[in-house]
């Protein structure tokens, strides 16, 4: 009876420890910087930062960090000039436990507004001091920009300031001690896709693109919202032109909103501010400086789902573009774990699993290879044989075979340094062994720019591969693909390969 009772009690144990999600502390920040490149022949490039880094995720080290940052013109002649990489840095607390010392370098791709960026690649190292006051940090540092192939190339002072925050994601079990708390508490954030059409466009805003249809221009984009409060939210907006004549344009803007709910949190009234760099597609924002002001409504539907309606204005204030704007976006609201109250210097916790689903995700850094046709491009010029790009996607599993994804593209090596995608679709996977899957995707999205010929920009693509599992966290992924313009000549072969992380974010059932 004794046995009996001990093997039940280790079972109940077993099962009871079963029900938790181990879950792990990684640190992050979100940066906004500014600095001034010295140009010769032209007024100075001022080039706003923004960018996500997060810790320990190459070791349980919290002074390194990896990031996705892009670096866009805001002053100059030069709007549209716009790049995205990934950082990567060592900070470190000196003197004091408010001041760090931050060590990092930027590589990306992009360019635009005519710049002198040959083919795309950007580098940018930088040595920042940084002093924290609460979750905020104030930088000032010294940065190079170089775009190695090009003729924009400069030192310079910049400065910056930084929201400290905190991610929690699943982990497995690593010794978790059976008496750790258990912490609970969430933070709601949302992600939508996005459709925006500008019409009425001003006179003189894109003066050399007559095939602008009657000053209309469509968009497709995604947005993010974190939640601050039930009445309100900042947001990243991303968006590119697929219709209308202006392929080549793109927009980052960032912002807050207000809600004012109206009917039992069933509908609700909004409105919100915007500021951010844009342009390409001869859309002529000045130096690259947007604003918009909108304001619409929202219609909250049952598991979180939503639809918004907004109306408003995008203009830029130091040049001639000037629009009035409709858009409407399809949005999902998700309550990520985010404990309220967790102990200084916790690293590892655990939740219950009757509170919490897992939501896994990955992150995916690739390079691509495009192969382009024999014909010319939009200047008259023929294709490169070749041209290298850098990628970034995003990955939402359904279940272990398939996956929605959301990526973007950007060139940074040929002649074509003004152009980039931006791409949704899906993936499935299919097990081959144990560790290797073969993958088969499909893309569609918005392109332009670096006199590539794509019609109105709107595009789809499609790939075959193979992925071999590293370890939980990462893997490694080659494809083989070709592109596809609704209308255009480009239709190139393309070849990525690269590294995923994996993400296990914890949401409230």
């Amino acid at each position: 009876m004794k046995k009996a009772f001990f093997f039940i009690t280790i079972i109940a144990t077993s099962f009871v420890q079963s029900q938790k999600h181990a879950v792990e502390v990684f640190p992050n920040r979100y940066r906004l910087s500014w600095e001034t490149v010295s140009m010769t022949d032209e007024p100075d490039l001022g080039f706003i930062g923004i960018g996500f880094d997060l810790f320990n995720l190459v070791s349980k080290s919290s002074t390194m960090y990896l990031g996705i940052n892009s670096y866009a013109a805001l002053s100059g002649i030069r709007p549209g000039l716009i790049t995205l990489g990934m950082s990567t840095g060592w900070r470190k607390r000196i003197l004091n436990k408010k001041l760090y010392l931050d060590f990092g370098a930027f590589i990306g791709g992009g360019g635009g507004g005519g710049a002198a960026d040959g083919g795309g690649l950007i580098l940018r190292p930088h040595v920042v001091l940084e002093k924290q006051v609460g979750k905020l940090g104030f930088r000032l540092g010294v940065s190079r920009i170089d775009f190695p192939s090009g003729a924009i190339t400069g030192n310079q002072i910049n400065f910056g300031i930084v929201l400290n925050g905190t991610n929690y994601f699943k982990v497995a079990n690593s010794g978790i001690d059976s008496s750790t708390t258990t912490h609970s508490g969430f933070s709601k954030l949302r992600a939508a896709m996005v459709g925006t059409q500008y019409f009425n466009l001003k006179k003189g805003s894109a003066p050399t693109r007559p095939e602008v249809e009657n000053g209309k221009v469509g968009l497709i984009g995604a947005q993010i919202e974190r939640i601050i409060n039930p009445n309100l939210y900042g947001i990243l907006k991303i968006n590119g032109a697929l219709q209308g004549g202006a392929d080549g344009y793109m927009s980052i803007l960032l912002g807050a909103g207000g809600v004012l709910p109206v009917v039992s949190n069933r509908l609700n009234l909004e409105g919100r501010l915007l500021f951010g760099p844009s342009g390409g597609g001869a859309i002529e924002s000045g130096g690259g400086a947007t604003a918009q002001a909108e304001a619409g409504i929202t219609v909250v539907f049952n598991k979180g789902y939503d639809l918004k309606l907004m109306v408003g204005k995008t203009f830029s204030p130091w040049g001639d573009f000037n629009a009035n704007h409709i858009e409407i976006s399809i949005g999902k609201s998700f309550d990520r774990l985010f404990p309220a109250n967790l102990p200084k210097g916790t690293t590892e916790f655990e939740v219950s699993s009757s509170e919490y689903s897992v939501n896994h995700m990955a992150m995916a850094i690739s390079n691509r290879t495009y192969f382009p046709p024999n014909k010319p491009r939009k200047d008259g010029e023929l294709y490169q044989s070749y041209f290298n790009l850098l990628g970034f996607e995003v990955q939402k599993y359904i279940g272990e075979r398939f996956s929605i994804n959301g990526g973007t593209v950007w060139a940074y090596q040929g002649d074509y340094g003004a152009y980039a995608e931006g791409l949704l679709g899906a993936t499935y996977y299919h097990p081959i062994t144990r560790n290797w899957n073969l993958t088969i995707k499909g893309m569609f999205g918005a392109a332009g720019g670096g006199a590539i010929d794509l019609g109105s920009g709107l595009l789809f693509e499609y790939a075959v591969g193979l992925e071999r599992k590293i370890n939980k966290k990462w893997n490694l992924f080659i494809n083989a693909g070709k592109i596809k313009p609704f209308s255009g000549n480009f239709t190139p072969y393309s070849v990525d390969f690269g590294i995923k992380f994996h993400i296990n974010q914890l949401l409230k059932i």
